[in-house]
């Protein structure tokens, strides 16, 4: 971490300086005595670059957006347009309610953290708005290396076209495991960490990695004892491994269970969370549809209703930002059997 002093606007312990009030004049009947100056309205805050550049020990304001929760559990990555800060704090309850998207005004003072710029400790956290993106710098994986530097600490990155994850003695990955490390597409220069607080269904420990080509998205950070290197990149959830696009990707055909006489009950899965839609019909123009708007990898839609002893044609698709993907129209038959028990 390079330090070089410029002029920035910065929050010491003497604080802001006020106008001073103007020497007092005689009151006259003809010439009313002016009102003293409004004192200067508070500091916007500095920008993260004009920050970083101050260096260890100084206190700062700057404003930014948060790019994680939780999920990297009591650390905040904040940042605007050109650079990003951990923010750090195991006391401060306004900071850990902060999620990606807050827009936000931090004081604070900075230190270095095993070579990690970080605000620490936080003097106060102020959230101005809320539903803010911040589109992350996109590197391609051929050039993993040049992405791994000072000048990108604290911000959020995606890695493009990643081939393999790779343990760091090379082998292959099974479950992902919390508080390790792994290496992308076996560069150990250029590791990603997993934080053991990336849990539950949206969380990384405990997932399997991905298999083939995929992008991966986190906030880069630094730890080293020497001062120099030791960049890592932290991902924050599964969904920060894009596979296929981030497109949702059916995998293969519906499957129907619990079928009876007037219905059964369709299951398909993902590759990447989506919201589920089911189309179905007596020919393959379908014409009726049910549909499920919560996110996920994992669908399931009961049809009721039907025919007893009738084919019916049903396909299948899920929906995220980054599009649609469905399934060919199947064939699936009705019975005479009565409806199972819940």
């Amino acid at each position: 971490m390079k330090h070089v002093l410029l002029p920035v606007l910065l929050l010491s312990s003497a604080g802001l300086a006020l106008a001073q009030k103007p020497a007092s004049r005689p009151k006259s009947a003809t010439r009313p005595t002016p009102a003293a100056p409004a004192a200067p309205a508070p500091a916007p805050g500095t920008t993260i670059t004009a920050a970083r550049l101050a260096g260890p020990g100084m206190s700062v304001t700057v404003r930014g957006v948060v790019t994680n929760g939780p999920e990297l559990g009591q650390l905040r990555f904040v940042q605007d347009q050109q650079a990003g800060l951990a923010v750090f704090s195991t006391t401060n309850a306004d900071l850990h309610a902060l999620v990606p998207g807050d827009s936000v005004l931090l004081t604070g003072t900075l230190k270095d953290y095993k070579g990690l710029l970080e605000m620490d400790p936080v003097a106060s956290v102020v959230k101005l708005g809320a539903g803010r993106r911040v589109v992350p710098l996109e590197v391609a994986a051929a050039d993993l290396s040049s992405a791994f530097v000072e000048a990108n600490e604290g911000r959020l990155l995606r890695i493009k076209g990643l081939s393999r994850l790779t343990t760091t003695g090379g082998g292959a990955v099974e479950k992902l495991a919390g508080n390790a490390n792994y290496l992308l597409d076996g560069q150990p220069a250029t590791p990603i960490r997993i934080n053991v607080a990336s849990t539950g269904e949206r969380g990384i420990v405990d997932k399997t990695a991905p298999a083939g080509s995929f992008d991966l998205v986190g906030s880069l950070s630094q730890f080293t004892q020497s001062g120099t290197g030791g960049y890592q990149l932290l991902p924050r959830t599964f969904a920060d491994f894009v596979v296929a696009g981030g497109l949702p990707v059916v995998k293969g055909e519906p499957i129907p269970t619990n079928i009876y006489r007037n219905g059964f009950t369709v299951m398909f899965q993902t590759v990447n969370p989506g919201t589920a839609k089911v189309e179905y019909g007596l020919t393959s123009e379908l014409g009726q549809v049910v549909s499920l708007p919560e996110m996920a990898t994992s669908h399931r839609v009961e049809l009721e209703n039907l025919e007893p002893n009738t084919t019916y044609y049903v396909r299948v698709s899920a929906t995220n930002a980054a599009g649609t993907s469905s399934s060919a129209a199947v064939p699936i038959l009705t019975d005479n059997k009565k409806r199972p028990n819940r």
